[in-house]
């Protein structure tokens, strides 16, 4: 296997929003997605327009520069 053979796949808006059902399952009001995976602008500004905050932060000590997502 080489690097190049590997593809790089954003995680889709449909995913996101199951993420943010289970969180607001569990009465929670935020949530967030790990640095490592790919959100696209698009997806990022979709969820803006819908009504939710996005931002770059620290979830904690140990999860940094996560995309949060507040409800």
């Amino acid at each position: 296997m080489k690097a190049n053979e590997l593809k790089r796949e954003p995680i889709s808006i449909d995913k996101i929003y199951e993420i943010i059902k289970e969180s607001d399952k569990r009465n929670e009001f935020k949530t967030f997605i790990h640095h490592n995976i790919i959100v696209p602008d698009s997806i990022k500004l979709q969820l803006i327009n819908n009504g939710f905050k996005v931002f770059i932060g620290d979830w904690d000590n140990i999860m940094t520069n996560c995309i949060i997502i507040e409800w």
